[in-house]
This record gives structure tokens, sequence and C-alpha cells, in this order.
């Protein structure tokens, strides 16, 4: 019954404004016709309420002037809007791609020049990988002569200072480990991020065979 008033107050709105524009353009009224909700296909000089479907305004001579589509119902306008809001996101997806694409194009000339900024990228990560590496073997280093101390408490009580020396050193141990995995995912992800570049860079500038 709600959905029944809302339809109804929105044709209501819609004949103000065609009787709006009617006035305002001297046109002669037209003949509006639909089926009803029984099926019955009804006409009227003026929007009608109880439209099942599309309503048609026509002319003097029978000549469909336009189409007046139903009210949405609840369920039928939150299925436009995600319709809407999808389509949306695609475009604006197609704008971001053509934009990267530009800025691809902006920056390289070959795909030699992107194997060389992928290059000048990884030294640093290189780099910093290397010196965990390093201070890891020296840390581990460290961990194998405590354990070898260790050896002369065995049976006994060890030493507050020495246990918390090795705890320090097993923490020092995690740390780089775990760097030096942060650091490798990050080789990984440069890689990956200039691999799509010359792949798409490929894509643009290769002229495929018809």
């Amino acid at each position: 019954m709600t959905s029944m008033r809302s339809q109804a107050a929105c044709l209501v709105l819609t004949a103000v404004v065609l009787a709006t524009d009617a006035a305002a353009q001297g046109a002669v009224p037209g003949i509006f016709t639909c089926r009803d909700h029984a099926g019955r296909t009804i006409t009227s000089d003026r929007p009608i309420a109880d439209c099942s479907g599309v309503m048609r305004e026509l002319g003097p001579s029978g000549i469909v002037r336009r189409e007046i589509a139903p009210p949405l119902t609840a369920d039928q306008q939150r299925q436009k809007e995600a319709d809407d809001k999808a389509r949306r996101v695609a475009d604006e997806a197609t704008r971001e791609k053509r934009r990267r694409d530009s800025a691809l194009l902006a920056a390289y000339q070959s795909e030699e020049q992107i194997e060389a900024a992928r290059r000048r990228t990884l030294i640093d990560a290189d780099e910093s990988l290397k010196t965990s590496r390093t201070r890891l073997a020296e840390l581990m280093k460290e961990r194998a002569s405590l354990q070898q101390d260790a050896t002369a408490y065995q049976g006994k009580t060890m030493p507050p200072l020495f246990r918390r020396k090795m705890d320090d050193n097993q923490a020092l141990i995690d740390d780089e480990e775990a760097s030096i995995k942060l650091r490798l995912t990050d080789v990984e992800r440069i890689n990956a991020r200039y691999d799509d570049d010359r792949n798409r860079f490929r894509d643009l500038t290769v002229v495929k065979p018809r």
C-alpha cells in the first residue's frame, strides 16, 4: 500500500511537470494511455496513477510523444543504485588505467630503460639485504660461542648475566631474520612492479600482426 501511494505521488508530480512544460510551450494537451494493474488499457487526458508499466503520451494524431517509466520499487531503486555505483567504479578504474599508461609511456622510451630503472631501484634494497645478512652471520657466530660457553654450566645454575647475554643475542637474531624477510619481500615487490611495467609497456608499444 505504501508503495502504491509512493507511485501515485510520483505520478502526480510528473503530471505537474508535464502540465507546466505544456503550458510553457503552448503545446496541445496529449492523451495518456497505459495498462492498469488488472491488465486493462486505460486512457486519460492527464497522467494516470494506476499504471502497471510504461505510460505513453499520445499527440492528437496518435503518435507517441513520450514514454514515462513507472516509479521504481524499493528493490528496483536499491538495484539501480548498486548498478550505478558499480558503473562509476568501473569507469574510474578505466580512467586510472589510462592515467597509468600515459605516465608509463612518458617515463620510458624502451624496455631497456625499464630494466635500468629496476637495477637502480634494487641497489639500495640489495645493499640493505647484504648488510642484514652480514650482521646475522656475526650474531650466529656469537650464538655458537655462547652455546659453547654454556656447556660449563651443565647441571648448574646459569648466572643471570650470562643468561641475559644469551637472551639478548637470540632477540637480535630474531630481529635480523625478520628484517631479512621484509627486505626479501621488498625485493619481490620491486621486481613484480617492474615486471608489470615492462609487460604493459610491451603491450602498449609492440605492433601486433594483423
